[in-house]
């Protein structure tokens, strides 16, 4: 009706004597009105940021709300939002989960579909003043069940629309992955963004089709635990977020720098996180302790340092076997004399398999040689690193110790060690003979196969080392991913390889027991046997490939000629596919590869080094192999000590506290280990929370904001009007 369109255009001007005057008896309109496109007066207030017409229009008796809080959350005018949700007709469960359920299926939203609900749109626009106004009204978002998850109510859900099941999980993860929810929510936000991030990458690799938004609120997520790390400022901020662990510390832990919070961010490959200069700076500090001034000094000075501490390693060993508590102990109980020591130790093992080769003065064709000084010292060296391997598996767990592939390719190589070893044993026992004589099979000629392959793998674990320089720790991270890729190239070329093999083997098959001979004196003539058989045609195709199969191989004493073109048909497609196409797809992939690497060098190439250092950082493995498998005086004291403990708490129980226990260490709060590091957290929030809104206010001009001034001018427009025409009439 015309009183409607009025009351709709006086909305959208702001014109509040209009609006009162058609909502005055005995015939006003309807508050709820819409336009063509379901705009009401009230969605078109809260737009303007009009307070005084929404103040107006929430005073009806019949006003519908609906969608007009969506409208007021998005603008981000507080006073809107607090007083529809202090109206009678919102309850805190429309706030949330229960949304949907007050919107008319009539009433739709262009903007927002009925799973958005107001909480989970506050969160997702980080408006913080408004989401902590709709958390302290009762609202809260229920985290979505896991992917897998079966029951009723998924499976219903699911049934009745899996898209838009879907899309509320990735309506609900973006509310709970942004930094507003996280930072009024969680009492530990760093890592409830490290795992928020994590369980979204899972997600986007098991809900493939909707990768790419998974994947920015992992990103979000990362970014976010970033910036509240940048606001720390000083030394002991960091250590408080970096130190920090879930539940309470044990109290010999609380002065003790375990550095929790990093090794969780190594585990989720929080790559942002752990290269941040202050985490880079922190680490750096504590691993040149012992060495003051260390990065100061020249190259020459530096090498002639490590040259000295390198010679002086097995004196410093023996006396830290004899007096860990010195200064001796202290100094080689620093993260880079351990890595040094054992890097040096590591350095003397290839050193003594360089002597161990085969030279005229230790070869021999006995079988079962009595062992060598040298070799004697390599089975020491090998114990020495076998015991490494178990403490480390015995501390880190086998979950943690195996995503490690190093670790793979130390037990790898420390078990061909062992095998090596053993069979020597056995072979030493055995009857001797010459080596002319001795079996394919025997144990010597085992031994020797599985040393040559152990020292390759010896040799190779020299790039492990290059994590800690910047120059080669990009190139060893590279090549991680190259072989990746080659892993990812040899599942597409065995397929080519199989085919090609089958059909080749399938057309010479048939000739496989032909023999022709001339004469009696003269040599019988065999067809080639690369395809034959099977396995001799995979072999053909393989070496192929380096150029290693000359043509005559299809020929045929037969001279058939169809089945010999036929043959060379299929090697110089074998050709085109496996060298011309799938060779050339393998150096583009681990171009690309190469490149990836390169464009975040120093990112990839501090979270390798950091992997590297914390390996250090931990009590423990301070003697390197050989030396750690002396019994010393301080393991047989801590041995000891452990036995006499658990005896005393099975016979007497849990001690009781000392007497005077409660005088000495009063209960107060103030004595909580992690009231410092919340705090710190607290006050990492709150600057995160300032500098988010400070840059919010800075930016430009936006459309809004021209229409908002507009408005205004509309409205004082209309103001002016009828206080003119007021005075008029006065005068009149």
């Amino acid at each position: 009706t015309p009183k409607e369109r009025m009351f709709l255009e006086a909305a959208e001007k702001g014109d509040k004597a209009t609006l009162m005057r058609c909502l005055q008896p005995p015939s006003p309109v309807n508050v709820n009105v819409t336009n063509m496109v379901g705009r009401s007066a009230l969605t078109m207030a809260v737009d303007n940021e009009n307070i005084e017409i929404v103040e107006l229009l929430l005073g009806q008796p019949d006003i519908k709300i609906g969608n007009a809080l969506l409208y007021a959350i998005r603008e981000g005018v507080y006073r809107i939002v607090e007083m529809m949700v202090n109206h009678p007709s919102i309850t805190p469960n429309m706030l949330g989960e229960e949304w949907c359920n007050t919107i008319d299926p009539g009433e739709e939203c262009f903007d927002y579909s009925p799973d958005i609900s107001p909480v989970i749109l506050a969160a997702q626009l980080n408006q913080f003043e408004i989401l902590q106004l709709l958390l302290s009204q009762g609202a809260n978002i229920s985290k979505p069940h896991n992917l897998t998850c079966e029951c009723d109510s998924c499976k219903e859900r699911i049934m009745a629309d899996s898209l838009r099941y879907s899309l509320h999980r990735i309506s609900t993860y973006r509310a709970l992955a942004s930094p507003a929810w996280i930072s009024l929510t969680s009492t530990d936000p760093i890592l409830t963004a490290f795992r928020l991030s994590w369980e979204l990458f899972n997600l986007a690799q098991l809900e493939n089709e909707f990768k790419d938004p998974y994947m920015e609120l992992v990103e979000e997520c990362r970014t976010y635990a970033v910036q509240l790390l940048d606001q720390c400022r000083s030394s002991e901020e960091v250590i408080a977020v970096l130190n920090q662990e879930e539940g309470a510390k044990d109290e010999d832990d609380e002065e003790k720098l375990s550095l929790n919070r990093l090794k969780l961010a190594l585990k989720y490959e929080q790559k942002q996180f752990v290269s941040h200069p202050h985490c880079q700076q922190l680490l750096t500090t504590i691993w040149y302790e012992s060495l003051p001034g260390w990065r100061k000094r020249n190259i020459f000075t530096k090498v002639f340092i490590l040259m000295s501490l390198i010679s002086l390693l097995p004196f410093m060993a023996f006396y830290y076997i004899l007096h860990p508590r010195s200064k001796v102990g202290r100094f080689m109980r620093n993260p880079f004399m351990k890595f040094l020591s054992q890097s040096g130790s590591f350095a003397v093992f290839l050193i003594l398999l360089t002597m161990a080769s085969p030279r005229e003065e230790n070869m021999t064709n006995r079988r079962g040689p009595p062992p060598s000084t040298v070799e004697v010292l390599i089975v020491f060296y090998v114990a020495g690193m076998v015991w490494n391997e178990c403490k480390q598996l015995w501390e880190e767990g086998l979950h943690s110790y195996v995503r490690e592939w190093w670790n793979w390719m130390d037990f790898m190589m420390n078990s061909l060690y062992l095998a090596t070893i053993s069979l020597r044993l056995v072979a030493y026992v055995r009857i001797t003979s010459e080596r002319s004589f001795w079996p394919p099979d025997d144990p010597t000629l085992i031994s020797e196969g599985l040393f040559s392959v152990a020292n390759v793998f010896s040799f190779f674990r020299i790039i492990y080392l290059f994590q800690a320089n910047p120059h080669l720790g990009p190139l060893q991270i590279s090549l991680g991913c190259m072989l990746i890729d080659i892993g990812k190239f040899l599942s597409v070329f065995f397929l080519v390889l199989m085919s090609f093999a089958f059909g080749l083997n399938q057309l010479y098959g048939f000739y496989a027991d032909t023999e022709e001979c001339l004469s009696e004196g003269d040599a019988c003539q065999k067809n080639p046997t690369e395809f034959l058989t099977l396995g001799s045609s995979f072999q053909a195709l393989f070496w192929s490939l380096f150029g290693l199969t000359p043509l005559t191989t299809l020929e045929l004493k037969e001279g058939h000629r169809f089945v010999i073109s036929v043959g060379s048909l299929l090697l110089g497609a074998y050709h085109i596919a496996a060298i011309i196409m799938l060779l050339n797809m393998l150096i583009a992939m681990m171009s690309t590869s190469f490149q990836e690497v390169e464009n975040h060098a120093d990112l990839e190439w501090k979270f390798a080094r950091t992997k590297l250092w914390l390996g250090y950082f931990d009590e423990g493995s301070t003697l390197p192999p050989p030396y750690n498998i002396i019994i010393t005086p301080k393991s047989m004291y801590y041995f000891i000590k452990t036995i006499r403990r658990s005896l005393s708490s099975r016979r007497d129980g849990p001690p009781p506290p000392p007497a005077g226990a409660a005088q000495q260490r009063p209960v107060d709060s103030s004595t909580d280990p992690t009231e410092s590091e919340e705090s710190v957290m607290q006050r990492l929030v709150r600057r995160y929370i300032h500098h988010y809104k400070q840059a919010q206010s800075t930016d430009g001009v936006s459309e809004d904001d021209l229409a908002e001034i507009k408005q205004d001018i509309s409205s004082l427009r209309c103001t002016l009007l009828i206080a003119r025409k007021k005075i008029v009439f006065k005068v009149i």
